[in-house]
């Protein structure tokens, strides 16, 4: 999930400034525009709470699965 995130960061911040600022610009454009203003870690803006909100949902995930399990009458998993 670390890695998926890390991967997928630069592209959904280029999106999301592409729809936010309504841009027409192309995205080597908009790839330029993150660049010359913020730099390489402008591409990684929002990566924290990306992390925290990625961690909760599969911590949740797993809770329901281990829950729906024991339900169903089968062992947790670990167990």
């Amino acid at each position: 999930s670390i890695l998926a995130c890390t991967i997928s960061q630069p592209g959904d911040v280029i999106l999301t400034k592409r729809f936010k600022e309504n841009s027409k610009d192309s995205i080597g454009g908009i790839i330029s525009s993150i660049n010359d203003q913020k730099g390489v870690g402008g591409f990684f803006a929002g990566y924290s709470a990306r992390l925290a909100h990625v961690a909760a949902i599969v911590t949740s995930q797993l809770v329901v699965y281990d829950y729906l399990k024991q339900l169903l009458g089968l062992p947790a998993t670990g167990s």
